[in-house]
């Protein structure tokens, strides 16, 4: 049965964004291509080895991929007041728009080129799952991302 874990839907967004197939980087790893595609679908977590390998080929922490390799969907998920975000929200919003705007005035100005370099992987696969997420999700999200960077 398949079980699309954290580790699993990162496995494969980057393998996807390398342009690698899955039998090239089981060669890599030394293993089959049957066994890394276990990995990419949740049926089999890899070993600490197999980890260590992957943030080499694919250019990411170590750290990230175990600490995926921990993580179950839809588990320890936790609970929110809604209305409470949304009237803090509006405080924290006041603050950040300035800085928003300035952040995507700069953006706009890059070339394609120079906002990829600029974009990490981390930054793609933050923006994967945002966008993945329902409405009032988003927001809480927005919420605490602003918060956290009026903490400086």
């Amino acid at each position: 049965m398949m079980k699309d874990t954290p580790l699993a839907k990162y496995l494969r967004m980057l393998r996807d964004n390398q342009g690698l197939k899955q039998d090239e980087v089981a060669r890599q790893l030394g293993i089959t291509r049957g066994t890394y595609s276990h990995y990419e679908n949740g049926r089999l977590t890899p070993p600490a080895d197999a980890l260590y390998k992957m943030s080499s080929i694919f250019h990411v922490s170590l750290e990230q991929l175990i600490r995926l390799s921990m993580e179950k969907d839809g588990e320890d998920s936790v609970k929110f007041n809604s209305a409470e975000v949304v009237e803090k929200d509006e405080d924290i919003q006041q603050d950040s728009d300035a800085i928003y705007n300035s952040f995507l005035s700069e953006c706009a100005d890059m070339s394609k080129d120079r906002l990829a370099k600029w974009v990490t992987i981390e930054d793609r696969e933050l923006i994967y799952y945002y966008h993945r997420l329902s409405g009032r999700d988003k927001r809480i999200v927005k919420f605490f991302l602003k918060a956290l960077s009026l903490m400086k």
